[in-house]
């Protein structure tokens, strides 16, 4: 059960309009905070794998093996629907995937792979940057805990701060992404993929 509170805890951060009603754990037990959401948000199982590590296609894999054993079922949902959840999970694990094959750490992807992923996945630049950015900070955030665990620091044993020792959040790093390429319109569709407007999802009040 703490597991499930934990991960709940966890997407509201990187899928925040669509988990607008979860109330998050104020503390995680011991074994941390990356163990109790099984590498869903750090991209990397428990267990040792002969892939690079943190690669894009260990984090499309954790997410898809959350929604196999029906985590996602568990989750109040809040503007979307269950299944509209679902369906972003399966597009984002889909485009992780895809780039996954040109660039499996994702650092020397070009636009033009961006662009090949929106016609090969069918979906929008959007889209990928947001999966993207959710990755790449996902990946920083495993770095800086691995780095305070081998200096024998306190570990965070909350999400705020675990954002505090960000100084962000993947909707931030997605934000700051597409801003690069061009200004999201509030009528545009959000990059989250919820098939929502920008205004009514993602997008500043």
């Amino acid at each position: 059960m703490g597991s499930v509170r934990s991960f709940r805890s966890l997407l509201c951060y990187t899928q925040p309009s669509l988990v607008r009603s979860i109330s998050s754990t104020r503390r995680l037990e011991s074994l941390g905070w990356i163990d109790k959401v099984k590498g869903v948000f750090t991209g990397k199982s428990s267990s040792k794998s002969s892939a690079p590590a943190f690669s894009l296609t260990d984090f499309a894999d954790q997410m898809e093996k959350a929604r196999s054993m029906g985590l996602l079922k568990k989750f109040e949902v809040g503007r979307c629907s269950e299944a509209t959840m679902t369906d972003a999970f399966k597009k984002q694990s889909l485009i992780l995937r895809y780039l996954g094959t040109i660039d499996p750490t994702g650092e020397t992807l070009l636009p033009s792979h961006k662009q090949e992923a929106t016609k090969h996945c069918n979906c929008t630049m959007s889209e990928v940057e947001h999966i993207l950015a959710k990755y790449t900070w996902a990946k920083e955030a495993q770095g800086k805990i691995n780095k305070l665990k081998e200096e024998g620091k306190p570990l965070p044993n909350t999400y705020n701060e675990v954002q505090k020792l960000m100084g962000s959040t993947p909707l931030d790093v997605s934000r700051s992404n597409l801003s690069k390429n061009r200004k999201i319109g509030r009528n545009d569709p959000c990059s989250c993929g919820s098939g929502k407007k920008f205004k009514r999802c993602c997008g500043p009040p």
